[in-house]
């Protein structure tokens, strides 16, 4: 039901090359739907109990979405050409994205430790129920009270992915959703190329890590 490492299943439009080389670590939901309600009580993102091995995230998929697989080879031959010509723009990253399969984005919602467990049971179950986007994910508390990601955080990220950034409509349509479920913070959409290219806050290229913001 549950697996880690290199070898989890992939985030929408991740190829197995990324995840060998993000190093992040995941327990994945690989389940039935009906058994989605267990493995949530059981990998609940407060709790450090049962992350004896510091999985980072916790991750379910949209089971009616197709995964597909992107060229992170090209997309990063094509990023440092578009560098070196000093052409770095949003338009001119998104062609890059779509000419790589390299699309997937997703929108970011932070919560605070007492309520993260509710919270990421709804997300959860809305993703596995289609209503969402084609996966989410969850940070995690670790187990080992050493690692410095665990001292004293009380904030957990989810994300909640489409397959494409560049699709309006349906980035959009996940984020009426989530409006819909209750959902009230400030919200901020990051395509997933943008952190492969290192575009973050303050970036030398003024470009907005950011794509699409709603409040």
């Amino acid at each position: 039901m549950a697996c880690g490492g290199p070898n989890r299943r992939l985030e929408c439009g991740e190829d197995e090359e990324e995840a060998e080389e993000d190093k992040e670590t995941f327990t994945v939901f690989e389940g039935k739907p009906e058994e989605l309600g267990k493995f949530l009580d059981e990998h609940k993102p407060s709790d450090p109990a049962w992350n004896t091995e510091n999985k980072e995230w916790v991750s379910v998929h949209n089971p009616l979405e197709d995964r597909d697989l992107r060229d992170l080879d090209k997309a990063l031959d094509m990023w440092e050409d578009l560098v070196s010509n000093r052409r770095v723009t949003p338009k001119k990253i998104e062609e890059i994205a779509l000419a790589t399969k390299f699309t997937g984005g997703k929108w970011m919602i932070f919560k605070h430790r007492r309520i993260i467990d509710e919270t990421w049971k709804r997300m959860a179950e809305a993703t596995v129920a289609g209503k969402l986007g084609c996966s989410a994910k969850v940070s995690t508390t670790y187990a080992s009270d050493t690692n410095k990601r665990n001292r004293e955080i009380d904030q957990h990220l989810i994300c909640v992915f489409t397959k494409n950034f560049a699709d309006k409509d349906d980035v959009w349509r996940v984020e009426k959703a989530l409006r819909s479920m209750g959902i009230t913070d400030t919200l901020k959409y990051k395509p997933n190329i943008y952190t492969h290219f290192k575009l973050y806050l303050g970036n030398e290229y003024k470009i907005k890590p950011s794509l699409y913001t709603s409040k």
